[in-house]
C-alpha cells in the first residue's frame, strides 16, 4: 500500500506534542560537547543539553558526530531524483507502483500525476540537494522506452538524499566508544516506510531497553543494527 507520508508524520508530531514534546526548527548544530554527565548542544535556536543524545541528521549523521567528537560510521548520502508529469488520457488511480527489473527507473501514480524517476544513487556530500538535468532526462528516456507513456511537460523535479553505510543496514544503538551518544542514521530511501517500527525500537534502545518481544519475534536483533559492527 503507498502511505500519505504527509499524514504520518504530522500525525507523529501530533502524538509527541501531546506528551509534552518540542518541535524546535532552524537550530542548526553550532557545537556540541559532552561534560558533567549531559551532552550539550549550542544551536541556532538556543542551548539544549540532556543524557542522551539521539543523532538522527540523516546526510549530515557523521559531521554532527565528529562536531561532538565522537568517531564517524561512514555515510555516503546519495542523490536521488524523481519528477512528476501529466498523465495525458490515462487514468492512472489504480495503477500500481511499476518497477525496472533491473531497478534502473520506476513509476508510479502520484495524487492524478505520473511520479517517475531513473532510480540513481549518486555519491554526493551532505547539501540542500537539487536535482541534475541530465538524471531527468534518463528518467524520461527510460520511461518512455520502455512504456507508450510521453512525457509533455515536467509538473515538478525534485531529489532527495538517500543515506548509506557500507552494508545499507541502518546503524541504531549507542557508540560504544562515547557515554549517551545514540545513532539513528542509514536509513536508505526507507525512513518514512520503517518509521513506526524504527521509533518504537529506537525508543526501547535509547531507554536502556532492548529489542521490544513482538520485534524480535520477526528477527530484528540490536546486535545486527548496531553501530559497533561498523568499528
Amino acid at each position: 500500500m503507498d502511505i500519505d507520508v504527509h499524514a504520518l508524520h504530522h500525525g507523529f508530531i501530533r502524538g509527541m506534542r501531546a506528551k509534552g514534546g518540542l518541535l524546535v526548527t532552524d537550530a542548526e548544530v553550532l557545537a556540541l560537547r559532552h561534560r558533567g554527565g549531559n551532552w550539550h548542544a549550542e544551536t541556532r535556536a538556543g542551548d539544549f543539553s540532556a543524557p542522551v543524545i539521539i543523532n538522527a541528521a540523516g546526510a549530515w549523521g557523521d559531521a554532527l558526530a565528529e562536531l561532538g567528537g565522537v568517531k564517524p560510521v561512514g555515510l555516503v548520502p546519495k542523490r536521488r531524483t524523481a519528477l512528476t508529469f501529466q498523465a495525458g488520457d490515462w487514468d492512472v488511480s489504480k495503477w500500481p507502483i511499476i518497477v525496472d527489473i533491473a531497478e534502473e527507473f520506476y513509476f508510479k501514480p502520484e495524487a492524478g500525476l505520473i511520479l517517475c524517476s531513473p532510480a540513481d544513487e549518486t555519491p554526493i556530500p551532505p547539501c540542500d540537494v537539487q536535482p541534475d538535468e541530465i538524471d531527468v532526462a534518463i528518467a524520461i528516456d527510460r520511461v518512455e522506452r520502455a512504456t507508450t507513456l510521453k512525457v509533455a511537460k515536467i509538473d515538478h523535479k525534485w531529489a532527495g538524499l538517500r543515506t548509506f553505510v557500507d552494508d545499507k543496514r541502518p546503524v541504531v544503538g549507542f557508540d560504544q566508544r562515547v557515554a549517551g551518544f545514540f545513532w539513528l542514521v542509514g536509513q536508505g530511501g526507507y525512513g518514512i516506510q520503517t518509521a513506526p517500527g524504527m521509533g518504537r525500537l529506537v525508543g526501547a534502545l535509547a531507554a536502556g531497553g532492548s529489542v521490544p518481544n513482538e520485534m524480535a519475534e520477526f528477527g530484528v536483533d540490536s546486535a545486527a543494527l548496531s553501530p559497533t559492527r561498523l568499528v
